[in-house]
């Protein structure tokens, strides 16, 4: 059984002008490079099958290849950062696709992860700790007692956690178990809103957050030995009226959908070549089983090939 580790669940929202980058990847997982758009809403789906999953939907999207169908990723980070369209990612090992509509993932956290600090003083006290990322990390106009710094710092101290904690626990990396990870960051957004996106405080956290990214996405791909999906959405703003307006229209065309009056038959899903795939060949072989049978039977010598007739003329001699 697959586990699925998922540590924060993205809102089903709206969203507009934002990107989806892929910071790591093994070499069984092709992302070609291009601008192409892709769904906010098929990105669950893009990560499936590139972890060797099926999707009920068929992904018309050229920035997946088809890779080693034999070698699939054991694990798959998505990490959302809210509050920015793009962020500086270094060029040349980053391939960033635009990203349209809405981002939604949900699921449920392993057990192990519940040491995690998740509450405001659980973040509080674990940054001011000793080993905490406050004593490696370049401030610079962050400040340690203003709110809006710590918690954007706080979000980078639970991700050092979360790969020190896996490395602590390996044997989640080493299962024969595909792992997804999906984390949201809103502390960028909070300092945006703050500060102001011209201001320093801004420009320093884009940096920091940044070089965290890199070091977490390498610290990841590590875990896995190389055979991790490293994700990464930038979102600038939700838009939760969008989704739902969206959706209201979908139901009032398909209420109007003309097809309904003609009697048509019903879309086929996914599962659909693979059950019947198994009742024709079920069939075919049945049908074989029938024929050889009757066909040995009909040319059958009751003398020689009967086993009632040779129990029964022994047993006649015997007497």
């Amino acid at each position: 059984m697959a586990v699925l580790v998922v540590l924060l669940s993205f809102l089903v929202a709206g969203v507009l002008a934002n990107e989806f980058s892929i910071l790591r990847s093994p070499g069984s997982v092709v992302f070609r490079d291009g601008n192409w758009p892709i769904p906010g809403e098929r990105i669950p789906d893009v990560a499936a099958l590139s972890m060797g999953f099926s999707v009920k939907e068929d992904l018309s999207w050229p920035g997946l290849a088809v890779g080693n169908l034999f070698h699939r990723p054991r694990a798959t980070v998505m990490v959302m950062v809210k509050g920015v369209d793009k962020l500086a990612l270094p060029p040349g090992s980053v391939i960033s696709y635009p990203l349209e509509n809405r981002v939604y993932m949900v699921g449920k956290a392993n057990s192990v992860f519940e040491d995690l600090s998740v509450t405001l003083r659980q973040l509080r006290n674990r940054l001011f700790q000793e080993n905490s990322v406050l004593s490696s990390l370049p401030l610079n106009s962050l400040s340690r007692n203003n709110e809006v710094d710590l918690l954007f710092l706080s979000e980078l101290q639970v991700l050092h956690d979360i790969s020190s904690l896996l490395s602590r626990h390996k044997h989640l990396a080493k299962d024969h178990s595909p792992d997804l990870y999906s984390l949201e960051l809103a502390g960028l957004d909070e300092i945006g809103k703050r500060y102001g996106e011209d201001s320093e405080q801004f420009r320093d956290a884009s940096k920091i957050l940044v070089d965290a990214l890199q070091k977490f996405a390498d610290d990841m791909y590590n875990l896995y030995g190389g055979n991790a999906v490293v994700e990464l959405v930038t979102v600038r703003s939700f838009d939760t009226s969008l989704a739902r307006k969206t959706r209201t229209i979908l139901e009032a065309k398909q209420a109007k959908d003309p097809s309904s009056t003609y009697n048509l038959a019903y879309k086929y899903n996914f599962e659909y070549p693979v059950v019947f795939n198994m009742i024709l060949w079920i069939m075919i072989a049945l049908a074989l089983a029938v024929i050889i049978t009757s066909y040995n039977i009909w040319n059958m010598d009751p003398g020689y090939d009967s086993i009632i007739y040779r129990m029964t003329n022994q047993k006649i001699r015997m007497d």
